[in-house]
């Protein structure tokens, strides 16, 4: 499993290191524009506000757990795949709220680009893939196992359970925004109306994984 079903090639990664490159001067205009609008942080800051304990009782993970102040990240407690070779850091937020949850955002794309660079720096050369390598299906033991990684909105989980045929007996995906839309109500608490959309929006969720 992994590798690259075509080759990049030179062209590809110069032109992909250009954006990651610059890519940091669109964020300092982005952040710049967000802490100097007054209107936007009047409809930000203190508003859809939630509690670190909160958060992690309700099982939200991602963006919106870390504006919390809670430092949760799969990349960094499970170290899966590769990541523990790059250096990265978990942007926190202090006050769980609307602003925070906006700029954890933007805090990490920050982090992910200095992820990409490293990434360039890393790729090796050679074959993308092996000439001999055949899919075949496979038939895994009876059992059970449950498998996550870190999404951009947070803990994707995939639960399987196994017959000891070839196709599952049970097949789960633990969607990360379906978890964090069930404290919206918590957040519009004592909020107007108008407030609801800001609140929801800072949620950012995606619908094909609330619908269920």
């Amino acid at each position: 499993f992994g590798g690259c079903r075509v080759d990049a090639g030179a062209d590809w990664m110069a032109r992909a290191k250009k954006v990651a490159d610059g890519f940091p001067r669109f964020l300092d205009e982005f952040e710049k524009l967000i802490t100097s609008n007054e209107i936007l942080l009047a409809r930000t800051q203190e508003v859809g506000r939630i509690s670190a304990e909160l958060a992690v009782n309700a099982g939200l993970t991602g963006p919106i757990l870390r504006a919390c102040g809670v430092n949760y990240d799969l990349r960094k407690i499970d170290g899966y795949g590769i990541y523990p070779r790059f250096k990265f850091r978990v942007p926190l937020g202090d006050h769980g709220d609307c602003y925070d949850r906006l700029m954890m955002r933007a805090l990490e794309m920050r982090e992910s680009l200095g992820i990409l660079q490293q990434a360039f720096a890393q790729i090796p050369a050679g074959p993308v893939m092996n000439p001999k390598v055949k899919i075949r299906a496979f038939k895994p033991p009876a059992g059970e196992a449950y498998g996550r990684i870190e999404g951009p909105k947070g803990e994707l989980g995939f639960y399987l359970i196994s017959d000891g045929s070839a196709n599952p007996y049970r097949y789960r995906v633990r969607p990360p925004s379906f978890i964090n839309l069930t404290v919206l109500e918590d957040m519009c608490l004592g909020h107007t109306v108008a407030d609801v959309m800001v609140i929801l929006g800072s949620i950012d969720i995606v619908m094909g994984e609330v619908d269920r």
